[in-house]
């Protein structure tokens, strides 16, 4: 476990199923997590047993629950995907599922530790994500921590009647660590 001001990040586990297939299905969630279909207990059973076994060095992803530190509710996933060596790149996707829960610093205190374990465990170099060119309060996060604007993949998510572009944004290792000394992001009580 990782455990940041607010959040700890840990493995998935089966007690997460009731909270992910909840929100999962939601459109709100899923309008911005890939197309928006319903999913039934089963299906998210058996993904989050495959989940379980992936490891980012073979299969090039790895998941893992985000909860609230001081009572351990389940807030959402963060994600790395696209993990590739030898080049040390993945991109990441932090998801708070309850919409309740959002706008009150888990996302960004998720995205510090997901990005202090992708630069100091898995030892990459450059870590991206992308997200909705209109979804200000994502990027304004993102822009707080540190990442850069580095293009947009324009119309390729339908969305609502609508295409829509995706903002890619990146930070590498060095101006991570420049910003956020090695000991300034986890928790290590």
């Amino acid at each position: 476990m990782y455990s940041g001001k607010l959040v700890r990040l840990r493995a998935l586990e089966t007690s997460d199923l009731e909270n992910i297939t909840k929100f999962y299905n939601t459109l709100e969630l899923r309008r911005f997590l890939g197309p928006p279909l319903v999913r039934s207990r089963e299906y998210m059973e058996e993904w989050i047993e495959q989940v379980a076994k992936w490891d980012p060095w073979k299969d090039g992803h790895l998941l893992m629950a985000i909860e609230e530190r001081r009572i351990g509710e389940f807030l959402g996933i963060a994600r790395f995907e696209d993990v590739r060596l030898p080049h040390n790149r993945a991109e990441i996707g932090i998801s708070i599922y309850d919409p309740s829960k959002r706008g009150k610093g888990y996302g960004t205190d998720a995205t510090l530790v997901t990005l202090w374990i992708g630069f100091n465990i898995l030892g990459l170099n450059s870590i991206y994500l992308d997200t909705m060119e209109d979804n200000e309060r994502s990027i304004h996060v993102y822009e707080k921590i540190g990442f850069k604007k580095v293009g947009i993949l324009r119309e390729t998510e339908y969305i609502d009647g609508s295409y829509k572009g995706l903002l890619i944004m990146d930070i590498l290792r060095k101006e991570f660590q420049e910003k956020y000394p090695l000991n300034s992001i986890l928790d290590f009580h």
